[in-house]
């Protein structure tokens, strides 16, 4: 049969559903934002430390570089104050020109002059390192140009140099210092200037410290940059997904691709493809649904007659009334199959949808109700109000019968049932009360399901008067609950339709008894 196709179909998409859930909480919910994020801090990264590094040996090197000149020069303000007395080097440093040489509010410096016999001159005799050896002296000394070649009444000064620099420790402390081999007047000396390492430390900190400051600006501002970058790159996709996120289930229109990023073109044009597919099988599903109810009404309406026929015709009615009801319970499922095929394209009805007097909708169908209870010995009362809504009346008829003929079927002989109608508000409530045996907690929700039953019932029926009246309820944005009476007995049913606040309400109340 076509209904248990349906249902097979909708249970396997539950299973479906369920195993992909089960799987989505399994698997770690990717983030293309943390991917992409991650993507670009790692470069980020790995070029602010080779910066830092650069920057570092750079910083170390131009600090370096200008102390290593401070001490050069005043390497050589001592060798100019080299003379040649009596065959012999001396320099001429007062102790308050050698005091005031070693002057440094940081550092302690150090100085030493020797001739190329090793004699000390001046200064710290214990200053690291050794001279050269005495055989280099020799080179230095061919390095000389000749003396014909000075101009006359200069005064033969110093030679080429050959100047080096080095790291030591003395005296407990780390120095760096300069030494090179001057001649004066063809007498070569070995002059050695050393200090300690404070100011160097010093102007490497603040250095350090100025291009932290301004690494950690700029790795701040990179930071903000590239999250703004890739928020503003994906805020189409954000887009796209409230867009998605604001449809209903039965909207299936394709989505405009102008919007859309070309990365992911392909992506929603496989999911528009998918939305045709889905909109094309519910739009078969209800075409099968409508014509078979159509088809099913025409023989059973020729079929009741024939009974009605044979009804009046037999003395033993037992067969014929057996007959009449089987027929009805037919007939029954037939409209119910048709009014849930209306109820899921709600939608596209509402699009055309007039103003419905809720009051008169109940008038209307009064009197099939009336007949019922009597039947049942039921006590059955009506409280409206004259509520107006915009809506589809054959939607809106078949809702406010589900609700009354479920609990006029299931209430046992002797109870009552109470239909209410009224404006609350902003909202229409449409509430079916009954003192029957209620629907336990634990199966409120899954009543709601198409051809569900209780397992206890008792009462003929299909099980789809519930789930018709959540797909209308639906289609109109509204909410239906279910619950118990106010003595925590029997079985409440209350629905809330959306009304604008503009419809005006005459309140009428009418109370009928059976």
């Amino acid at each position: 049969m076509p209904t248990t196709d349906a249902a097979e179909s909708t249970a396997a998409a539950r299973v479906v559903e369920a195993t992909a859930g089960s799987a989505a909480t399994k698997l770690p919910a990717a983030s293309l934002r943390r991917s992409l994020l991650r993507s670009l801090a790692l470069p980020l990264l790995l070029a602010l430390f080779a910066g830092s590094v650069f920057g570092y040996r750079t910083a170390e090197e131009v600090v370096s570089t200008a102390y290593d000149q401070s001490l050069l020069n005043l390497a050589n303000g001592i060798a100019n104050r080299a003379r040649i007395e009596n065959g012999e080097i001396t320099i001429g440093l007062a102790a308050e020109t050698e005091a005031l040489l070693r002057t440094d509010t940081v550092d302690h410096i150090y100085f030493r002059v020797r001739d190329d016999s090793g004699r000390m001159v001046a200064g710290d005799a214990d200053l690291p390192p050794p001279e050269l050896p005495l055989g280099n002296v020799a080179a230095a000394l061919a390095e000389l140009p000749p003396a014909d070649s000075q101009e006359r009444g200069s005064r033969p000064k110093t030679a080429p140099q050959r100047v080096s620099f080095f790291d030591d420790h003395f005296r407990g402390e780390a120095i760096r210092g300069v030494r090179f081999h001057p001649v004066v007047d063809n007498h070569g000396l070995y002059v050695t200037v050393a200090e300690t390492l404070g100011k160097r430390r010093g102007a490497i900190r603040e250095l350090l410290l100025g291009f932290g400051l301004g690494v950690l600006l700029v790795l701040v501002a990179v930071a903000a940059v590239v999250r703004h970058g890739v928020t503003s790159g994906l805020a189409s996709l954000s887009r796209l997904e409230e867009e998605l996120a604001e449809r209903t289930g039965e909207d299936l229109a394709p989505i405009n691709l102008s919007h859309v990023p070309l990365e992911i073109r392909e992506v929603v044009r496989a999911l528009n493809a998918l939305l045709m597919r889905l909109r094309e099988a519910s739009a078969a599903q209800r075409k099968f649904l409508q014509d078979a109810a159509h088809q099913l009404r025409t023989p059973l309406a020729g079929l009741q007659v024939q009974i009605e026929l044979l009804h009046s015709e037999q003395t033993d009615q037992t067969v014929s009334s057996t007959l009449r009801r089987s027929v009805k319970r037919v007939t029954r499922l037939a409209n119910q199959l048709l009014a849930l095929a209306r109820a899921e394209t709600g939608q596209h009805l509402l699009a055309n949808a007039s103003t419905v007097n809720l009051s008169q909708l109940i008038d209307e169908m009064l009197e099939e109700w009336l007949c019922m209870a009597d039947e049942r010995k039921i006590d059955f009362g009506i409280q409206r109000d004259v509520s107006t809504i915009t809506g589809d009346p054959t939607l809106l008829r078949e809702l406010i019968a589900n609700l009354v003929d479920n609990a006029l079927k299931y209430t046992p002989h002797g109870g009552q049932v109470t239909l209410r109608c009224a404006r609350v508000g902003q909202a229409v409530e449409i509430e079916v009360s009954d003192n029957g045996p209620g629907i336990p907690e634990d199966q409120r929700e899954r009543v709601f399901e198409r051809f569900h039953r209780l397992p206890e019932a008792t009462a003929s029926g299909s099980g789809l008067g519930l789930p018709i009246a959540r797909e209308i309820v639906a289609a109109y944005h509204g909410s239906i609950t279910i619950g118990s009476c106010a003595d925590g007995k029997g079985t409440c049913v209350q629905v809330r339709l959306p009304a604008p606040a503009s419809t005006r309400n005459a309140t009428r109340r009418h109370s009928t008894d059976s």
